[in-house]
């Protein structure tokens, strides 16, 4: 997987009214929690996907998650952020149908 310019990963959660509907912002305190330095969050007020979240977004991979609980966020921050393996079955469906299989 490509690296970013600046050594890290970027992982953009919405805030969003719809998002925060759906707990978005406890799901950010849960990466804000157990995050280390080596990866940029980034709050953003939408990322255009509203009704289908909380959704994030990996950069540069542009992986999309959708529908993220505060539970999932130490899977997400293990397996992919760690151990670089996207979780297949937590993929945003709309832009990784294709290439689910790939992972």
């Amino acid at each position: 997987m490509n690296q970013p310019v600046n050594g890290k990963k970027k992982l953009i959660i919405c805030l969003g009214r719809a998002c925060r509907k759906y707990h978005s912002q406890s799901v950010w305190d849960a990466f804000k929690s157990n995050l280390d330095c080596e990866v940029e969050l980034i709050p953003i007020s939408c990322l255009g996907q509203c009704g289908n979240g909380p959704m994030i977004l990996v950069e540069p991979e542009q992986i999309w998650y959708w529908q993220v609980s505060p539970d999932e966020v130490p899977l997400i921050i293990k397996q992919h952020l760690q151990e670089q393996h996207p979780i297949k079955e937590m993929l945003y469906p709309k832009f990784h149908k294709a290439h689910t299989s790939h992972f």
